[in-house]
């Protein structure tokens, strides 16, 4: 049985980076931070056994910090570093208190970090509140940017881009399939959304894929193609 308090105090977890790359420079601009545990846990079981628990903003606060601790500083100068966080963890009460502290205690991460917003469907609801508007504006105050993470292609998704107005829009690896049949699509709804935001698209496996996206001219790209995650 997972002990998610154990797992934290121990550190029995580690922090790997994931580049993502421009695809007009071919240069790595910024990193994702990714979870990894000794013995390996798939961390979404992780993050699920923790809010069954009421635990989530406990391990959630704490990955953001290793990863943080874990990153090289001096990379801050030259690369961004994106987060994944929870909207729950959002509207936590602890949660503005934690960000206050990170930036007190690592300076450099001002205007350096990206969260990235998971669209968990069990967490849906919180995006309705207009305390996480408010919470999310207010990152932005304090030198954040802002992004959505697995992103699909519905209705669901682009009302809450156009709503929310988020910095990037991670595509998930879904779409991929939708990129190879309705490449049109996807363009026009690139050059809708370049205007405030950049589009990233996860999940590039194959050396075509890689091809057809950056032919499409999608800004950013990240997956197994470029790199997989590893420590640095």
């Amino acid at each position: 049985m997972l002990n998610i308090s154990k797992l934290i105090e121990e550190r029995a977890f580690y922090t790997v980076f994931q580049p993502l790359m421009g695809s007009e420079s071919g240069e790595i601009f910024a990193y994702e931070a990714l979870i990894r545990t000794t013995p390996f846990i798939n961390p979404e079981i992780i993050f699920n056994y923790g809010r069954d628990k009421g635990l989530l903003f406990k391990f959630d606060s704490a990955a953001i910090s290793n990863a943080i601790k874990e990153f090289p500083y001096y990379f801050f100068e030259k690369y961004i570093l994106f987060l994944n966080v929870y909207p729950s963890s959002i509207v936590h009460p602890n949660f503005k208190n934690f960000i206050e502290n990170l930036l007190h205690n690592y300076p450099k991460i001002k205007y350096r970090i990206v969260f990235e917003i998971n669209e968990a469907s069990c967490e849906k609801d919180f995006w309705k509140e207009d305390f996480f508007s408010e919470c999310l504006q207010w990152l932005k105050y304090m030198g954040f940017k802002i992004a959505f993470d697995d992103v699909t292609f519905n209705h669901f998704s682009v009302d809450f881009i156009e709503s929310y107005k988020p910095d990037f829009v991670k595509f998930d690896r879904s779409c991929l399939s939708a990129l190879l049949e309705k490449q049109n699509f996807m363009l026009n709804l690139i050059s809708k959304m370049k205007i405030n935001m950049y589009v990233v698209l996860e999940g590039i496996e194959t050396k075509e894929e890689f091809q057809i996206a950056k032919e499409m001219g999608v800004p950013y790209l990240q997956g197994y193609y470029i790199s997989k995650p590893h420590r640095l």
